[in-house]
């Protein structure tokens, strides 16, 4: 009798296990459904974005054409009249801002203008005490130290190009290595609508042919590379879907000096728009 009753629970048992095991698998190719259906309706969360996405991603955006206008400023290849900075982006307009999405394009507008300042020689203090408090407020206060960063003494043109490019993969390295990447996307999408700004300005003074001088062609594979990389994460971070649209009309805007000029106004429209 005891026997009988240790085998039927014995029984009892792996009926229970094999159940549980099946319960299990349908548990779990249930919730692969709801997270594939979740990422085609567009509201993934951000913890089912993969290693190997986030990889591609950091590689996309390494791949970009390094941002020119820092290196031929400093290289004198590119000249802005002293007092011709009023495109900037005001620094008050930094307290206006309230969501993670409008500080971190922000961000990445005012450390274009940075760039600027400082290759022009000009004073940078402001837009930097701003730089320094956006990014606190998105805990990623390294991004001023890196910023901050000089190049060698007496670099040559070529050695000042790596060094900005260095600092760009420094930063997009240590923003994926945050899980931050969504952030690194937007500094970047909001970065490239203020130096559309810069090539739209009627005082920007390019040495020989405006066009040859790279700074639109620059431009549009920039664009054209965000929207990508946006592409792959707006089913993770829906915001990046409004950078994508407002950012991409920039590739025709842009496409002479001449063009960036004629549209001033409307790039002006777009770098606002990505603040509000």
């Amino acid at each position: 009798m005891k026997k009988s009753v240790l085998s039927m629970l014995a029984v009892a048992a792996l009926v229970f296990g094999m159940t549980s095991c099946n319960g299990a698998k349908k548990s779990n190719e249930q919730a692969k459904e709801t997270e594939e259906a979740a990422v085609i309706a567009g509201q993934a969360p951000k913890d089912l974005l993969t290693e190997e996405l986030k990889q591609e991603t950091i590689k996309l955006l390494k791949d970009m054409p390094d941002s020119e206008i820092p290196y031929r400023l400093t290289s004198g290849e590119v000249k802005v009249n002293v007092g011709d900075v009023k495109y900037m982006l005001p620094t008050a307009k930094a307290a206006e801002l309230s969501t993670p999405a409008q500080k971190a394009r922000a961000l990445g507008m005012y450390m274009a203008d940075y760039n600027v300042l400082k290759a022009m020689g000009q004073p940078a203090a402001e837009v930097e005490a701003v730089i320094a408090k956006l990014a606190t407020d998105l805990n990623i206060s390294f991004v001023l130290d890196i910023l901050k960063e000089q190049a060698p003494k007496d670099a040559t043109k070529e050695q000042v190009q790596a060094f900005l490019q260095s600092q760009e993969d420094k930063i997009i390295e240590k923003m994926a290595a945050e899980n931050k990447i969504d952030v690194e996307v937007e500094m970047l999408g909001a970065a490239s609508a203020e130096y559309a700004c810069l090539i739209a300005n009627p005082t920007l003074v390019v040495k020989g042919d405006a066009t040859s001088a790279g700074l639109s062609a620059n431009m549009e594979k920039r664009v054209s590379m965000l929207e990508e990389v946006v592409a792959d994460l707006a089913n993770y971070y829906p915001d990046l879907k409004q950078l994508g649209a407002a950012i991409s009309p920039l590739k025709e805007k842009v496409a002479t000096i001449q063009d960036a000029r004629a549209a001033n106004a409307e790039i002006t429209g777009i770098r606002d728009s990505l603040l509000k």
